[in-house]
C-alpha cells in the first residue's frame, strides 16, 4: 500500500518502561504534496524524524525507558468516525537509543503535557511525554531544562517530514470536525500532568 497524495496516515511510536509496559505516542501526518509515496520511504522518513524528536528529551527520561517500533496505518473518516482502511507497516525503532538519564523515574502516570492548539474552536491537540525523571520537576512543576527540551522536541514534531518527494505535515483529526485539521504551534504547560491508562498495558 502506497501513500497518495491527500492521504493521511496514523503514526504510534512505541516504548517499554522499566516495568515492561507498552507506552505509545500517537501522531497524524497528512501527505500534503501531489505524488504518491511508497510505505518503505516514508517508514523510514517517520522513523527518523522520531527519533530526532525524542532525542530532544531524552536526557529527561529514564535509561530505563527503551524505545520499541513505529507502527503505520492509513486512515481516513468514514460517516463522521476516525476507520483505519490499511498498514503502511511496522518499522524496529532501531535509531533512537532511548532514555539517557540515570536518574530515577517519576511514578507511573505522571507526565508532561504539551497542547498543540489549532485554529478551530474547541480543537486542541494533546500529547503526554514520559515517563520523566525526578529531576526534571520541583513540587510538580517542571524544570527550565525540561520545559526547554519539551519545546524543542515539540516544534520539531510540527516541521513538515520529507518522505520520497513529499511533505508530511502533522494534522489533528478533530471527531469535531469529522476532518484534519492543521496545528498552529505549541503550549508547554508548566506543571506535570497525569495520564490514566484507559488499557492495561498502555500510556504511561
Amino acid at each position: 500500500m502506497s501513500i497518495a497524495a491527500g492521504d493521511i496516515v496514523r503514526v504510534v511510536a512505541k516504548m517499554t518502561d522499566v516495568n515492561g509496559s507498552e507506552i505509545q505516542n500517537v501522531y497524524f501526518f497528512k501527505n500534503q504534496g501531489d505524488a504518491t509515496v511508497s510505505d518503505g520511504d516514508f517508514l523510514t522518513a517517520i522513523e527518523t524524524r522520531m527519533s530526532s524528536a525524542y532525542g530532544k528529551i531524552e536526557d529527561q527520561m529514564p535509561s530505563t525507558l527503551d524505545p520499541l517500533e513505529i507502527e503505520v496505518d492509513k486512515v481516513q473518516f468514514v460517516s463522521g468516525k476516525l476507520d483505519t482502511i490499511g498498514s503502511v507497516g511496522t518499522v524496529d525503532w532501531t535509531t533512537w537509543s532511548g532514555g539517557a538519564s540515570a536518574a530515577e523515574g517519576l511514578p507511573q502516570g505522571n507526565a508532561a503535557v504539551v497542547n498543540f492548539p489549532t485554529g478551530v474552536s474547541g480543537v486542541v491537540g494533546r500529547k503526554y511525554f514520559g515517563p520523566l525523571v525526578e529531576a526534571t520537576q520541583n513540587n510538580g512543576e517542571l524544570d527550565n531544562g525540561a520545559l526547554a527540551d519539551l519545546a524543542l522536541m515539540a516544534a520539531e514534531l510540527l516541521v513538515d517530514v520529507l518522505a520520497g518527494t513529499e511533505l508530511f505535515e502533522n494534522v489533528i483529526m478533530s471527531t469535531k470536525q469529522a476532518a484534519p485539521v492543521q496545528i498552529l504551534g505549541t503550549v508547554i504547560r508548566t506543571v506535570l500532568g497525569y495520564q490514566r491508562r484507559r488499557k492495561a498495558g498502555r500510556g504511561i
